[in-house]
């Protein structure tokens, strides 16, 4: 076993082979205090613990289990709040670079902040709406690889991440206890934006009683161009 901070032991068997570099800590530990202070002014994160804090970074770390992606890479964080899966992501491989989504401009102005503060240079802010964004010609299928950890119907994450998604490469969706399911109901919306089932990954969390799932999806061909749908349709109306 790998001796981590005392900080972070509790999480010790989550964090086992993930092969996260020596400036980890130290840079997670930054972001995490300026995530924390922020965070009493600005709703970026729900936690009432530091250990919880800690508790969603070691979250969004389990998409390094979850598919073989490897080298320099581009990714896109769609609903990024306060910079979860991204910015933990960003740290452990410096040669990705992270673009993170949101479509409230203070989360953007804030998490812009926390990236000079823990001096990440492998990821960006960006504000906008991915329904919106997914049709400029520099964003639509240039990403290798799209992350969603927000909160929503698992259709309409696929509509908002699966147009800016290269063929080739593929979405990794954190879900609940209900995520195999929700993947099973979804064969309409896979069909219609291109997308196939991939592996699943199912974990659990300390202190998180169910367990959680990373569902991906391949790209496995491009998206018709009427998709994503206006801004708010897809929340409204999913596939």
């Amino acid at each position: 076993m790998v001796d981590f901070p005392p900080l972070w032991a509790s999480f010790s068997a989550q964090l086992e082979g993930l092969s996260l570099p020596a400036s980890f800590f130290p840079q997670v530990e930054v972001y995490l205090a300026g995530l924390s202070d922020i965070n009493t002014s600005l709703n970026l994160i729900s936690f009432s613990t530091e250990e919880e804090l800690r508790g969603h970074v070691v979250d969004s770390l389990q998409m390094l289990r979850a598919g073989p992606l490897s080298g320099p890479l581009r990714l896109v964080d769609v609903g990024t709040g306060g910079g979860l899966p991204g910015v933990p992501l960003a740290i452990s491989r410096h040669d990705w670079n992270v673009t993170l989504l949101d479509s409230t401009r203070k989360k953007q102005s804030a998490v812009s902040v926390l990236l000079e503060r823990a001096q990440i240079s492998n990821a960006v802010a960006l504000w906008g709406r991915a329904e919106e964004l997914a049709h400029l010609v520099e964003y639509r299928e240039s990403f290798d690889g799209a992350l969603c950890r927000a909160v929503g119907r698992f259709s309409t994450v696929l509509e908002l991440t699966l147009p800016l998604l290269k063929v080739g490469g593929s979405a990794f969706l954190h879900r609940g206890f209900d995520g195999c399911d929700e993947l099973a109901e979804a064969g309409k919306a896979l069909a219609e934006l291109g997308g196939r089932p991939g592996p699943i990954f199912s974990y659990k969390i300390p202190g998180m009683e169910k367990e959680r799932h990373i569902i991906c999806v391949e790209k496995a061909r491009q998206t018709s161009i009427n998709y994503p749908r206006r801004a708010g349709i897809p929340a409204k109306k999913p596939l």
